[in-house]
């Protein structure tokens, strides 16, 4: 005999509903794991409607930091998608960090590091998110050499911008920073007796009127961080140098928006901050990727001289709505400055694969948000064929404001025949004299 089976009327409607659930679910599914494509363009109009969206895998809002959405949602940035490309640092660097790595010591009572020769000091692998130590280490990796031997800032422009009227004046410089320690360039790793980490040179070639300004430091090698930096500056009134204060480090440079500690968005040693916290890994959205041109002398005083720069469209301190953003990893670390610096906090979002800064957050005395930046960079190769990530644009924003100091520079590393004596104090005061 065949049997039936009655189906209660009350669970068929809860299975008739549960498959329609699932096919729901399925459907969101899909429309979840919809992308957006490279080439997309984030604006302040499409922002909220297209931040729980993906790329390559991961949402959009989870890539945009809250000071980057303020960028794009008050002030009005543009950020055109880019897949993001693997970045290989020079060989020797690598090699150099699997060779001597493995000597560093840290030594949390002074937050120094000790045995370090060259390449990367602490390696990503040996950075662990929940050591105190980890946000020292971390910009340790940043202020060891990493550009080879010698920094050859040139072509560097100084762009000072109105957010309400665009482009002030321009002001152009020359800038070199010579390592004495975890040089890469084939000769010593070192130089000196090991006291001095670095010397750098800064000064002005145009307009006429700033044409011979300049500054020359020494940065030491102390265990402590005590003795302070070493800086001279020219003085074109009455043609001679004159020693600047041992908080030289935290003046602007000139009169830009820009602090010498704000070099590299962050150049001091990490023990010259009274704290550096790591706060964890995230990705963002930066520009690793900048086009191989930054100044085109061949265009001066047009905004095409300095084509990766927004200078067209207000606020006209922004990167050019061409210029590509891509998914990275960083660090975000922030650091506590020392209570005679004009700011109270600043947090800075850095490359975790090879020591790199991206973005910076600056508060000031009162713990308000003042400066934003945004740092233009990509892979360079240098005089003698070593690579290196380079910062080539630095949008200085000083918020408050509405106001920039954006410069641009044709940034190379190991300058062909640079030597020491070629970074000093007779140097810069040659060159401001008019010499070569």
């Amino acid at each position: 005999m065949k049997t039936t089976t009655k189906i209660n009327p009350s669970r068929r409607r809860f299975a008739r509903g549960a498959l329609l659930l699932g096919v729901g679910a399925c459907l969101a599914g899909q429309v979840q794991a919809a992308e957006l494509q490279a080439g997309f363009v984030i604006t302040k109009d499409n922002y909220d409607k297209i931040k729980t969206e993906t790329f390559e895998g991961k949402t959009i809002a989870s890539m945009v930091p809250e000071k980057l959405e303020m960028m794009i949602k008050k002030f009005g940035l543009t950020i055109k998608l880019a897949n993001s490309k693997k970045i290989e640092m020079d060989p020797k660097y690598v090699n150099a960090t699997k060779e001597y790595a493995k000597n560093v010591k840290f030594d949390p009572a002074t937050r120094t590091m000790s045995g370090w020769k060259a390449g990367m000091p602490f390696p990503p692998e040996s950075i662990k998110l929940d050591d105190p130590n980890a946000g020292d280490k971390v910009i340790w990796n940043l202020r060891a050499a990493t550009y080879g031997a010698t920094m050859d800032l040139r072509d560097i422009s100084f762009v000072f911008i109105g957010g309400g009227t665009g482009v002030e004046r321009v002001q152009r410089w020359q800038s070199r920073r010579y390592y004495m320690e975890g040089r890469l360039d084939g000769g010593p790793v070192s130089e000196g007796d090991g006291s001095i980490a670095q010397k750098t040179y800064l000064f002005a070639t145009s307009p006429q009127d700033i044409r011979g300004l300049g500054t020359f430091s020494i940065r030491y090698n102390d265990a402590t961080s005590a003795k302070p930096d070493d800086t001279w500056a020219y003085l074109k009134s009455v043609r001679r140098t004159r020693r600047l204060s041992g908080g030289a480090w935290m003046d602007p440079i000139g009169g830009t928006d820009q602090l010498y500690d704000d070099w590299d968005i962050w150049d001091a040693f990490p023990t010259k901050y009274r704290a550096n916290k790591l706060i964890g890994k995230r990705w963002v959205l930066a520009v690793a990727h900048s086009p191989l041109v930054s100044v085109d002398n061949s265009k001066r005083d047009t905004p095409a001289e300095f084509p990766s720069v927004g200078l067209t469209e207000a606020p006209y301190y922004f990167p050019a709505k061409h210029i590509e953003w891509e998914p990275r990893e960083v660090y975000v670390v922030e650091g506590t400055p020392p209570a005679e610096h004009p700011y109270s906090k600043k947090v800075v979002y850095m490359e975790v694969n090879f020591p790199r800064p991206y973005l910076g957050e600056m508060y000031d005395q009162k713990g308000e948000f003042w400066k934003y930046m945004i740092f233009q960079n990509r892979p360079d190769v240098g005089d003698d064929g070593y690579k290196a990530v380079m910062p080539v644009v630095g949008h200085v924003i000083d918020v408050k404001r509405n106001h920039s100091t954006t410069w641009s520079a044709n940034m190379k590393a190991n300058p062909k025949g640079v030597k020491e004596g070629d970074v000093s104090l007779s140097k810069l005061e040659e060159v401001a004299t008019g010499g070569k």
